[in-house]
């Protein structure tokens, strides 16, 4: 016998095999039991969600003859002819393939005839949406008025597509995508009875690829036992599905957060050279700040986080180290680099420029280097009197008597910041070093990317047009106000900080010709182009 598929084998035969859709199940499952069963379903929903399986149930439970509490039995004649696909009353049409009018009129031909072997004839119309709008048409009339031994079952994964007079006639259920436990649930069953050994990280790792499709979940589980050699761990499930794995962007992650571009680059570099493609690596790095984001928000946000406990108490740890507000910035830049990434002509030049930018946000802070002393240029001395000698052309009076033991003025004076007169770069150097050692991550994060110049007490930061968005942040107050502190504790002085765009420089006008009409011209057009010729009075 050839090899059957696990999306095959293990599809439900009754409602309660149904994973994931209890709603759903609740309602046609009493509908069933109640003798109020409609004429018209559509099953809604996103692939491998149930929706094909849930109507091969309805059509048999429509056809058993010895259902019990809504369920079919599986043990009458129709039941088995329907499990072996040999039952005629039961049709199953795929509208992608048979779209046309010409389909629909037949059907309308045949749709009179009585049931051959069961209660009912049941149409299951599978990817309802690829109908033409004159099939619909066609379908539209059999709807309104169909025989009472018909059922219609249509199914689509776009049912906005689908004419709202069509769907008026239906009752309509939505199938929601199967959480990450229930389908963890279903693979630790399919292992168990295939006597397979997998790890829990593993089965998580195939449920949350499969995004909430436990047909997708099934079919990469049976491409893993295909090359099974042992034990089902994650390392096989991410090399089977070309993902880099949670242990890698763990690692990837702390490169990103502790400022070692060069290490994040090499690690892109080894996961691409494994034939990882940069798109999904960015999805998964993307998913990881997700997670820390969650994570941050306290205890009870742990079970939004479906991963593995040793990944879950580094990625807890990791936030706390890098802060709410910085993860969203991380995120929302992330975010941006998608859509950059479907259109640039190199994705992994485009994420490798991304993770330099964001290790540069969490490097420490380097030491800066003094300027060398000048030979030439002597320092004036600062000659300050010391406190306590006091000029002996001053008398001291009785008020300025030394006051007593105990009562003597301790307090220090408030620093005050020196004056200091350096290049606009230099300047701008020691602010983003302060902003560094202080981890004031999100606001590096938009003034990064600005050029310094200075023009007296204004400070320019110039931005190029593509980094519009990093020019309106910095812009507002708070982060304005921040940066001129911190430009006031390097140069001691005032500074108003000003963001515009870089500009090409606009060439300095000559300004007016001045003197008489002819040296005017001869100053344009040259003295040796220009012939003087008295008028003859």
């Amino acid at each position: 016998m050839s090899y059957l598929a696990l999306y095959r084998k293990w599809r439900p035969m009754t409602f309660g095999e149904v994973v994931g859709q209890p709603h759903i199940v609740t309602t046609l499952r009493n509908a069933l039991a109640g003798g109020r069963t409609s004429h018209a379903y559509l099953f809604c929903g996103s692939r491998g969600t149930g929706k094909t399986s849930m109507a091969k149930i309805l059509a048999k439970a429509l056809n058993c003859r010895e259902m019990v509490n809504g369920e079919p039995c599986n043990r009458c004649s129709s039941c088995l002819k329907i499990n072996q696909g040999n039952f005629m009353d039961i049709l199953e049409i795929d509208a992608a393939s048979n779209r046309g009018i010409d389909e629909m009129r037949e059907l309308r031909e045949k749709i009179g005839l009585a049931p051959a072997e069961g209660l009912y004839k049941v149409y299951i119309i599978d990817e309802v949406h690829m109908l033409t709008t004159e099939a619909f048409n066609a379908l539209l009339k059999t709807l309104e008025e169909p025989p009472e031994h018909v059922v219609f079952i249509l199914a689509t994964t776009e049912p906005h597509k689908i004419p709202l007079t069509i769907v008026s006639r239906c009752q309509r259920f939505e199938f929601h995508r199967i959480g990450v436990p229930e389908i963890t649930g279903r693979l630790r069953e399919i292992t168990a009875d295939n006597a397979v050994e997998a790890r829990p990280e593993a089965l998580t790792l195939i449920a949350k690829l499969a995004q909430g499709g436990l047909r997708d979940a099934l079919s990469l589980l049976d491409q893993c036992l295909s090359s099974l050699d042992g034990e089902l761990t994650s390392s096989v499930v991410a090399e089977i599905a070309g993902v880099a794995g949670e242990d890698f962007i763990r690692d990837w992650v702390q490169d990103i957060i502790g400022g070692n571009a060069a290490g994040a680059l090499n690690r892109l570099q080894q996961a691409v050279s494994a034939g990882k493609q940069p798109g999904q690596l960015l999805n998964e790095l993307m998913y990881y700040f997700r997670n820390m984001l969650v994570l941050e928000l306290g205890p009870e946000a742990r079970e939004l986080v479906p991963v593995p406990e040793d990944i879950l108490k580094d990625m807890e740890r990791q936030a706390a180290e890098t802060g709410r507000e910085n993860i969203l910035n991380v995120v929302e830049v992330l975010s941006r680099l998608g859509s950059e990434m479907r259109f640039a002509a190199g994705e992994q030049i485009v994420l490798e420029a991304a993770l330099i930018r964001l290790s540069r946000m969490f490097t420490p802070k380097m030491p800066t280097r003094q300027p060398e002393p000048d030979p030439e240029k002597k320092e004036q001395p600062v000659t300050v009197p010391p406190a306590s000698v006091e000029p002996e052309s001053i008398p001291r009076t009785e008020e300025q008597a030394e006051p007593e033991y105990g009562t003597e003025d301790h307090t220090e004076p408030e620093p005050v910041a020196v004056f200091q007169e350096m290049p606009a770069q230099e300047t701008w150097d020691r602010v983003m070093d302060q902003l560094k050692a202080d981890r004031k991550l999100a606001v590096l994060a938009f003034v990064v990317e600005g050029k310094p110049r200075r023009t007296g007490q204004t400070f320019y930061l110039e931005f190029p047009e593509k980094y519009s968005f990093h020019k309106t942040r910095a812009e507002k107050p708070e982060v304005r106000q921040e940066i001129e502190q911190y430009l006031y504790r390097t140069c001691g002085q005032e500074m108003t900080l000003a963001c515009v765009f870089q500009q090409q420089e606009a060439e300095p006008d000559p300004g007016p010709v001045h003197g008489d009409l002819l040296s005017t011209i001869e100053n344009v057009f040259g003295k040796d182009k220009v012939i003087v010729v008295e008028e003859e009075k």
